[in-house]
């Protein structure tokens, strides 16, 4: 993963997305196993092909473990499971904030929700366990620098079911591919309860946006 972390230049337009994520214990992760928890300040793996010779690739990192008053110095070999590499298949901006327990924090910038799923996907073909904590979408360039976030841990399991079944059937394409009595029969509720899921979430991205923009000033 790049390290010093990106800059805002670098990343206006695109989606910021904070991912907890639980490596298959055969990655045997370095950051891991420095302590129950911290947080890392430099974390890089090499290029593919940068080792010759059949060598294994090795990762480097600079954590604080909760236990320590000073970083330390990290290095390991890069297992089949770890998840560092699955990052570099895809256009995709990546670091290790923290860590806790069996558990990494990772903020990940992505220029859209397309490769945000292909790196989710890549991650769990490591045998990873991933939770999207938080999702933010920063404006463009020539906008005021004010951004829209919405907590994942906000929405119910439900609701997020909901979400994904409308997205993934078209419910919020323009005109619609699918409507609520569509969304009901596929997951087998009756469309009160479809209407009132998905209109949670909707609420609360609404809540999002009034906040992010301000008070509105009174005709």
């Amino acid at each position: 993963m790049p390290d010093p972390r990106p800059t805002d230049r670098e990343t206006d337009g695109h989606l910021r997305v904070t991912l907890s994520v639980t490596p298959s214990s055969a990655a045997d992760c370095v950051v891991l196993g420095s302590g129950s928890s911290g947080t890392v300040s430099m974390h890089t793996t090499p290029e593919s092909g940068d080792c010759d010779g059949g060598c294994r690739a090795q990762c480097r990192a600079e954590a604080t473990a909760d236990s320590d008053a000073e970083p330390k110095l990290l290095t390991g070999e890069v297992a089949d499971r770890c998840i560092c590499p699955a990052f570099r298949e895809y256009d995709c901006v990546a670091s290790i904030d923290g860590f806790e327990g069996d558990t990494l924090s990772v903020s990940v910038v992505v220029p859209d929700r397309e490769e945000l799923v292909a790196v989710v996907a890549a991650l769990r073909a490591r045998d990873a366990t991933v939770r999207v904590d938080r999702l933010s979408t920063s404006p463009g360039g020539d906008s005021d620098g004010r951004s829209l976030e919405l907590a994942a841990d906000t929405v119910t399991g439900k609701q997020r079911e909901a979400v994904r079944t409308a997205v993934s059937a078209g419910y919020y394409e323009t005109p619609r591919d699918a409507d609520l009595a569509d969304l009901a029969a596929e997951l087998g509720v009756s469309r009160s309860a479809i209407s009132q899921r998905l209109a949670a979430v909707e609420s609360k991205l609404v809540a999002e946006l009034a906040r992010a923009d301000g008070p509105v000033a009174a005709d």
